[in-house]
């Protein structure tokens, strides 16, 4: 098994958008946000991982798909070689372009750089075929939570089961609500409310936005 160090790409710009405050209280969270997968079928199995793409996010707690925002994650590149690339991608300011199904909070960010950096130094295996996106984000959070100099929360890393498993009954929930619609230009799924995001916040158990 190979390991080696990411590839880095990003579609973000110049004008790099920041999200800052000096009150803790207003500080950027990171968030556990699933996607649709596309080509695959949707919700194919509750708990199997490949019934989603996942990410993290750092952006604000307010939930409007037009709110500034980052999202990290790992993908396929576009060359013939089906390796993995790290992305850094500025989330589109245009709430139309967002098709992240569900959020959920897991930390306040309170050094970005260095939360940033952390992501960075993840290994991508290239080489193991039970590597995808999902693993990433897993030992993201592993890593981060370890490190706890970039982010402040009441969660641990040993917690990531516990995380997981209400990313995905939440997804669930939201889906058996009627939230989510056909939709075939976004993999199969969307937000029936194009406007805002269902946030949850895991260290206060409760939906923050619907």
């Amino acid at each position: 098994m190979t390991s080696t160090r990411p590839t880095s790409s990003t579609s973000r710009p110049q004008f790099i958008r920041t999200i800052s405050s000096s009150s803790n209280r207003d500080k950027p969270r990171l968030y556990i946000a699933l996607y649709p997968r596309g080509g695959l079928p949707f919700f194919r199995n509750n708990f199997n991982c490949d019934s989603y793409h996942w990410s993290l996010i750092i952006g604000p707690q307010t939930a409007l798909r037009t709110d500034p925002g980052t999202r990290y994650h790992i993908a396929h590149g576009d060359d013939d070689t089906n390796k993995y690339v790290y992305e850094e991608q500025d989330i589109p300011s245009t709430a139309g372009a967002q098709t992240v199904l569900v959020r959920v909070a897991v930390a306040k960010v309170t050094d970005e750089s260095r939360l940033e950096a952390l992501l960075r130094e993840i290994p991508l295996r290239q080489d193991d075929s039970a590597y995808t996106c999902h693993t990433w984000v897993r030992e993201a959070f592993i890593k981060v939570l370890d490190d706890n100099k970039s982010v402040k929360s009441y969660l641990k890393a040993d917690d990531w089961n516990a995380v997981e498993a209400c990313a995905r009954k939440y997804c669930k929930r939201k889906r058996d609500a009627g939230r989510f619609v056909e939709d075939s230009n976004a993999g199969g799924m969307n937000q029936s409310n194009g406007q805002m995001i269902s946030t949850f916040n895991f260290w206060e158990n409760r939906e923050t936005t619907a």
